[in-house]
């Protein structure tokens, strides 16, 4: 369901017309603690109270869950409901009148407008499949998918035919512009439009208010792609979306842990085989955004990716990734040739069990594929071993257990602990692995950006007023990360409004990492902030682009130097040379 199409100013008076404080007392045990009340988060287990509601702006936050927003968050989380049937309880409750006409929806944001055609989109593939998709039912059927499992997962058909669901939806009164915003139409060069999906099963992808937000599309002859995904939209970011996180969520929850897989089909598979903690990164490695997002939901992961190379490529990525994240993961290892969909057909959910217990954790799984690299017997397979995997320990945020990793490498291989910690310090000092001084950017350049974004985020949130002397500084696009990015365009763009009020056009990632900060005390003495907010514009507009300007520079000049290319060479020198001046003059 769409998030609903409802005035700002309706929503507004609702959120000012509820007490927050004695709407979350209804489901939680609230005490008084400086400007905030306090106590045990009702979305999930725990011990120490860490569930934080702000009565002045109206918000909640959660940090050990994640979980956090306003009022409509709260009904819809605790109550399982959608936007609009919070809207219209909150309304009733509160005495305001909720318009939902033609009107009010044509007034929608674009985002809005994004969303409903989807959700349209979504309902024309579901009707499709029941009524023309004898060929993707057949399919399902073939696949071991059951009609429950179907329905749940809101699975559907694009017709063969080039405009079958752009006339359907026009017939509707969806404007072909926002349906080509969406992703589901596209333009023709000789004028027009066409589906983009056709002759496809359709996989919606929802959001954690289930909303449809992208489709996924497996092509059902030897089409190409075989599975084709929504293009990046106002609603969609790849690299955000997990599918099947929605339906996952309370499972999630209860064992605290959550099943990786790649595709659509292992995902469906997992949950009819009754692991219904299961999601599905979309056909990619994981991300940075995908890996936060899950530890909102659960401290444990397992990735159950296919045994196949781009299977292990995606599962190291992940590693690194969640052990950034301190999120604890194992490895669930599958047989060669098979994927979590196939081996649960054929071997049964006990047997898919077993072989979850017997996951690996990451530093055991990492050693052991080094190892199948790399002969430990000969002394130059050994030194390769050991420096894969000093590679890995560096990457280890966790001292405590960076300390036992390298405990157990050196025991492993009857090594002396102290020369490896000495190897790794010495890593650590240079700031590079020998991966790395090939001529990427270090872990350390890439966290010292992030750590800049979010401190200049957290003193715009914190303190409006210095919203605008930022914004003469620098633009929106100096912020790398997507989340911190779509937060900055609204702080920049609107040096007065509150935490509520900006909430309304931000993604799910960008309004919670706002609600977060909105909670959290900047990292900054109050004497320190102006030094610290300086520091941090100068890095983002000036010493991080100059670095990874010198990487280029550096990459250019041993290709001249290699080439022999005289006039090249010297003219890259006076570049070097010139961004090494100017950065001292800036020092």
């Amino acid at each position: 369901m769409s998030r609903g199409w409802i005035l700002g100013e309706v929503k507004e008076e609702i959120r000012r017309r509820t007490d927050i404080v004695a709407m979350v007392s209804a489901h939680a045990a609230l005490k008084k603690s400086g400007r905030y009340y306090k106590g045990l988060c009702p979305f999930h287990q725990e011990k120490t109270p860490s569930f934080h509601v702000d009565p002045e702006r109206g918000l909640f936050h959660c940090f050990g869950c994640g979980a956090g927003g306003d009022v409509f968050d709260f009904a819809m989380r605790s109550a399982n409901l959608t936007f609009m049937e919070a809207a219209q309880e909150l309304g009733r409750r509160a005495g305001v009148e909720v318009e939902t006409s033609p009107d009010a929806a044509q007034r929608a944001s674009e985002r809005e407008q994004v969303l409903r055609a989807l959700d349209a989109a979504g309902e024309y593939f579901r009707a499709s499949l029941a009524q023309t998709g004898r060929k993707a039912r057949a399919y399902l059927e073939r696949r071991g998918v059951n009609a429950e499992t179907a329905g749940r997962f809101r699975l559907g058909y694009a017709p063969p035919g080039w405009d079958g669901m752009l006339t359907a939806l026009q017939a509707r009164e969806y404007p072909v512009a926002v349906l080509e915003q969406a992703g589901l139409v596209a333009s023709r060069a000789s004028g027009g439009h066409y589906d983009v999906f056709r002759d496809r099963l359709m996989f919606p992808i929802l959001d954690l208010q289930d909303r449809v937000v992208a489709f996924g599309g497996r092509a059902l002859d030897e089409a190409e792609p075989k599975y084709l995904n929504s293009k990046e939209t106002l609603a969609f970011s790849k690299g955000k979306a997990l599918y099947a996180l929605g339906a996952a969520r309370d499972t999630i929850r209860e064992r605290g842990e959550v099943l990786v897989v790649e595709g659509y089909m292992d995902a469906l598979a997992c949950h009819q085989f009754g692991f219904r903690n299961t999601v599905a990164s979309l056909g990619t490695a994981l991300t940075a955004d995908q890996v936060g997002l899950l530890r909102r939901f659960a401290p444990r992961a397992v990735l159950v990716y296919d045994p196949d190379q781009a299977g292990a490529a995606a599962a190291e990525r992940g590693l690194t990734l969640c052990e950034e994240a301190e999120v604890s993961v194992r490895v669930a290892v599958l047989p060669t040739g098979e994927d979590p969909d196939a081996y649960l057909r054929s071997h049964g959910a006990e047997a898919f069990g077993r072989l979850l217990s017997e996951a690996l954790p990451m530093f055991e799984y990492r050693l052991e594929t080094a190892v199948s690299r790399h002969d430990p017997g000969s002394r130059e397979g050994k030194l390769a071993l050991v420096d894969e995997m000093l590679d890995v320990i560096q990457t280890v945020a966790n001292p405590v257990r960076a300390a036992e990793y390298l405990r157990a490498l050196a025991g492993r291989f009857a090594l002396p602990e102290e020369a490896l910690r000495q190897r790794l310090r010495s890593r650590k000092r240079s700031g590079r692995s020998p991966a790395q001084q090939k001529g990427a950017m270090t872990l350390g350049g890439d966290r010292a950006r992030d750590e800049a974004e979010r401190l200049l985020l957290h003193l715009m949130v914190a303190e409006p007023s210095r919203r605008a002397e930022i914004a003469r500084a620098l633009a929106a696009d100096a912020f790398s990360v997507p989340a911190h990015r779509s937060l900055a365009v609204a702080l920049l763009s609107s040096p007065e409004a509150d935490a509520g009020t900006l909430r309304e056009g931000l993604d799910d990632a960008a309004a919670a990492l706002l609600v977060r900060l909105a909670f959290e005390p900047p990292p900054v003495t109050e004497r320190d902030k102006d030094r610290a907010a300086a520091e941090a514009v100068r890095y983002l507009v000036h010493t991080s682009p100059a670095a990874v300007e010198r990487e280029r520079l550096w990459a250019a000049l041993q290709a001249a130097q290699a080439s022999g290319d005289e006039t090249e060479l010297r003219r890259l020198q006076a570049a070097y040379a010139e961004i090494i001046t100017a950065g001292r003059r800036r020092n």
